[in-house]
């Protein structure tokens, strides 16, 4: 909560920045500008694989999660192309609710599922996305551009883990801490202040691995996850 006070303050604070409001309408076609921007994202977990020990979980749900973002960005203008490099803080999570395993004599084909165990997912990253972009329009103070580009992610902290009534779960490890996306995005510019809306493709798969000890049986194995995770964003920016 705290941290979402903080971006809407951010947000208002940009705006704050830039008044006078003539001061927002003028527009700086300089051969290179500066520019930063706080905002939101949500992720979107792809699941390729989902494992109980050799027993595929087939019965699971995706919740999304509010995220947040702040980025330094460069923008080297050349006409109406710009290539445009940042460096950008995330903090991004999910969570993925699904249904333990059952054997068939104990929970009969047709049975309900019951979504009653849980993984939660949050990441703390540095990401640094590399975008080429083209003006659509640029009349005046008001201006859409088009951007696409890849974006190196490195996820320095991580917090995972599981719970449920069957089986105390604990994360083992991933088996790679960085990301590599391509990034599509949509960019609205009036004078100085800046929206951006992106879409994030993760290019390779990620496995999480996890172990769990049952609570019912005399069992223990591997829980693992094999996905991607794309991503939603929506931010405000001010040019410098």
């Amino acid at each position: 909560m705290k941290i979402r006070q903080w971006i809407i303050g951010s947000c208002l604070a940009l705006v704050s920045l830039a008044s006078p409001a003539q001061s927002i309408m003028e527009v700086y076609d300089k051969p290179c500008s500066f520019s930063v921007r706080v905002g939101f994202n949500s992720s979107f977990p792809v699941i390729h694989s989902f494992m109980l020990d050799d027993q595929a979980i087939d019965h699971f749900r995706l919740h999304y999660k509010v995220g947040y973002m702040a980025s330094v960005l460069c923008s080297i203008n050349m006409n109406r192309f710009f290539i445009q490099p940042a460096v950008n803080w995330e903090r991004s999570s999910s969570e993925i609710q699904f249904a333990w395993p059952q054997t068939e004599d104990i929970y009969p084909s047709g049975s309900i599922s019951v979504y009653d165990h849980k993984i939660d997912a949050e990441y703390n990253s540095i990401a640094v996305p590399v975008l080429v972009g083209y003006h659509l329009v640029k009349e005046g103070p008001y201006g859409l551009n088009f951007k696409l580009g890849p974006k190196g992610v490195y996820h320095y902290k991580k917090q995972q883990s599981g719970s449920g009534p069957q089986a105390i779960i604990t994360h083992q490890d991933d088996n790679i801490n960085y990301a590599v996306d391509l990034v599509t995005a949509v960019g609205v510019t009036i004078g100085r202040l800046f929206l951006d809306f992106s879409y994030e493709f993760e290019l390779h798969k990620t496995q999480s691995t996890y172990t769990y000890q049952s609570l019912t049986q005399n069992q223990a194995g591997i829980l693992s996850i094999q996905q991607r995770r794309n991503a939603l964003s929506f931010s405000l920016g001010i040019i410098f």
